[in-house]
C-alpha cells in the first residue's frame, strides 16, 4: 500500500475504534482528534507525492495538501466544540469518515472513484443526527438529504461512467448532454438553487454541529472535487467550445449566488442565515469554476475554503446562543463571545477585506464581469445583499444591548470561532502561502482546458 493512503486508514480504521468508545465522550473525543492530528501530520511530511492503491493513482499535490490539512483543522475544531460544549458522541466517527473520505477525495486522480467517495461523504453526517428523534424530526430530514444526495451521486456516477466509455470523436449533442447530467448531479450535491429544497429541513431539524461537517468541510470539498473531476475527465477542450454549457455553469451559478442572498435576506433564525449564505457563495464559487479561466478558478477554491471555515465559525456560534436562550430568541447578552464570533463569521461569508475570502470574491467577480456586465451586477448584488442580510441579524443579535463584556460559562464555540477568524484574518494579510497552491492547480485545470 501507498504511504499516501496512510492518512486515509488512520482515519478509516480509527472510526468504528471510537465508535465502540462513543459513549466515553472525553476517550472518543481525544482519541478522534489525535487520529486528526495524525493524519494531518502524515500529509505535511509525506516523503512521496505519488503513489498508487487497487489501481487507483493517488497524488499529493500542493492543493490537496493545502485543502486537506485545512479542512482536517476545521473537523478538529468541531470536535472540540462537541466536545466541551454539546456532548454528541455519535458525531465523533462521523467526522473521523468524513476525515477520511476528504483526504481521500483530494488524493483521488480518477473521475468515478472521487465521485464515489464524495456520495459516501456525504451520506455520512446524517449518523450524527439521524437517532435523535425525541430531540427533532431527524429521521425525515435524513430521508430527505439521502435522496437528494444519492439521485445526484448516482447521476453523476452514471455521467462519468459513460464519459470513460465513449470515443472521443463524439458529436457535440453528446458532449453537451454528458456536461449537463454531470453539472446537474454536483447541483444536488451543492445544494445550488434550484436544487436546494431539501437543505431547508435539514437546516432546521438537524443539530449545528452536523450542519458544520456538511456546510462547512463537505461543501468546500465538492467545489474542489468539482475542478479536479472536470480536469480529469478530459472533457475540458470539448466543453469550452461549446458556449451552451458555459452559459449553462455560469446561469445556474448566478441563480444560486443571488438567490442564496435573497433568501439570506429573508432568514428567520441564525442557522438558516448561515446555510442560505453558504448556497450564494457556492453559486459564486460555480460561476468562478465556470468561467474557465485561472482567476476564476482561483477564485472559486479561495471563496470555497474561506466559507467552509467561516459556515462552521457561525454554525457553531449559532448552536450556542441557542442553547443560551433556551427557547427564547437568542441575543448577545447570554452569550458574548458567541454572539462576536457569528459577527465575525458573516465578515468571511460575505468576503469583505481583510480576510482571505476577499481576494476570492474580487477575482471570481472581476472574470465576471469580463464575461457578460450583467454576470458581474449579479454577483455585486448578492455580495451587497448578503451583506445586509448579516448586518441585520447582528444588529437583532444585540437589540437588548450587552450588560457585560465577560464571556459567558464554557465560550468554547467563541473561542473556536475566534480562533478560525484569526486564521482568516492572517490568510488574508499574507495570502501567499494559501494562492500559491491553488494558482499551481489552476495551472493544470488551465493545461487539461487548453492541451499542447
Amino acid at each position: 500500500m501507498s504511504e499516501l493512503a496512510a492518512p486515509v486508514a488512520l482515519l478509516a480504521l480509527a472510526a468504528p475504534l471510537v465508535f465502540a468508545l462513543r459513549k466515553r465522550v472525553a476517550i472518543a473525543a481525544v482519541g478522534t482528534l489525535c487520529a486528526l492530528a495524525g493524519a494531518a501530520a502524515l500529509l505535511i511530511l509525506a516523503p512521496e507525492t505519488h503513489g498508487q492503491v487497487l489501481s487507483l493513482d493517488l497524488v499529493l499535490t500542493p492543493l490537496a495538501r493545502l485543502a486537506a490539512v485545512a479542512l482536517l483543522g476545521i473537523l478538529a475544531v468541531i470536535v472540540v466544540d462537541v466536545w466541551l460544549d454539546e456532548p454528541a458522541y455519535n458525531l465523533f466517527p462521523t467526522a473521523l469518515g468524513v476525515g477520511a473520505v476528504v483526504v481521500a477525495v483530494l488524493l483521488l486522480q480518477n473521475a468515478l472513484a472521487t465521485e464515489a467517495a464524495l456520495l459516501v461523504g456525504l451520506l455520512l453526517p446524517v449518523g450524527s443526527f439521524t437517532f435523535q428523534v425525541h430531540r427533532n424530526r431527524s429521521v425525515e430530514a435524513a430521508i430527505r438529504h439521502f435522496a437528494f444526495v444519492s439521485l445526484g451521486g448516482t447521476i453523476g456516477l452514471a455521467a462519468l461512467a459513460l464519459a470513460a466509455g465513449l470515443p472521443h470523436d463524439q458529436p457535440q449533442s453528446t458532449f453537451v448532454l454528458l456536461v449537463v447530467i454531470l453539472y446537474l448531479a454536483f447541483a444536488l450535491q451543492l445544494a445550488l438553487i434550484p436544487f436546494h429544497t431539501h437543505a431547508a429541513l435539514l437546516t432546521a431539524e438537524a443539530p449545528a454541529t452536523a450542519l458544520a461537517l456538511s456546510f462547512g468541510v463537505l461543501t468546500p470539498t465538492v467545489v474542489i472535487a468539482f475542478a479536479e473531476i472536470l480536469t480529469d475527465t478530459g472533457l475540458l477542450p470539448s466543453i469550452v467550445q461549446l458556449t451552451k454549457v458555459q452559459d449553462l455553469l455560469l446561469g445556474i451559478g448566478a441563480l444560486s449566488a443571488l438567490g442564496g442572498a435573497i433568501l439570506a435576506v429573508g432568514a428567520a433564525d441564525l442557522r438558516r442565515l448561515v446555510v442560505s449564505s453558504v448556497i450564494a457563495d457556492l453559486g459564486m464559487a460555480v460561476v468562478g469554476v465556470g468561467s474557465f479561466s485561472g482567476p476564476g478558478l482561483v477564485g472559486a477554491i479561495v471563496i470555497a475554503l474561506a466559507t467552509g471555515a467561516s459556515a462552521t465559525q457561525q454554525l457553531l456560534a449559532a448552536g450556542t446562543l441557542e442553547r443560551r436562550a433556551a427557547g427564547g430568541p437568542p441575543r448577545a447578552a447570554r452569550a458574548p463571545l458567541a454572539a462576536a464570533a457569528f459577527v465575525c463569521g458573516g465578515v468571511g461569508l460575505v468576503g469583505a477585506p481583510p480576510i482571505v475570502a476577499f481576494p476570492g470574491h474580487f477575482f471570481v467577480e472581476l472574470m465576471a464581469y469580463a464575461f457578460a456586465s450583467w454576470l458581474g451586477g449579479v454577483l455585486v448584488l448578492a455580495t451587497l445583499l448578503l451583506l445586509l442580510a448579516q448586518l441585520r441579524m447582528a444588529i437583532a443579535l444585540f437589540a437588548d444591548g450587552l450588560p457585560s463584556w465577560r464571556p459567558e460559562p464554557r465560550p468554547i464555540a467563541g473561542i473556536a470561532g475566534m480562533l478560525l477568524f484569526a486564521v482568516l484574518l492572517a490568510g488574508g494579510i499574507a495570502p501567499d502561502a494559501l494562492l500559491r497552491p491553488i494558482a499551481a492547480f489552476a495551472e493544470e485545470f488551465l493545461h487539461a482546458v487548453r492541451p499542447l
